[in-house]
């Protein structure tokens, strides 16, 4: 599997000029995310969401 740098692939989006706005087109992208709702610091539900979150996305 090829390697891609987003930071290269979509400068405009990554680095953007300091000097003047710009309208841009952000490409449709695929996310992995978890939703819900509570404190953070006690939910165990959220607990397991962010174990499973980056079990997924770290090999990726």
């Amino acid at each position: 599997m090829e390697k891609v740098d987003l930071n290269k692939a979509l400068k405009s989006l990554y680095q953007p000029s300091a000097k003047e706005f710009a309208v841009i087109d952000v490409p449709a992208m695929r996310f992995v995310m978890v939703d819900g709702a509570g404190d953070p610091n006690t939910s165990e539900d959220y607990r397991h969401a962010i174990e499973w979150l980056y079990s997924l996305s770290y090999p990726l």
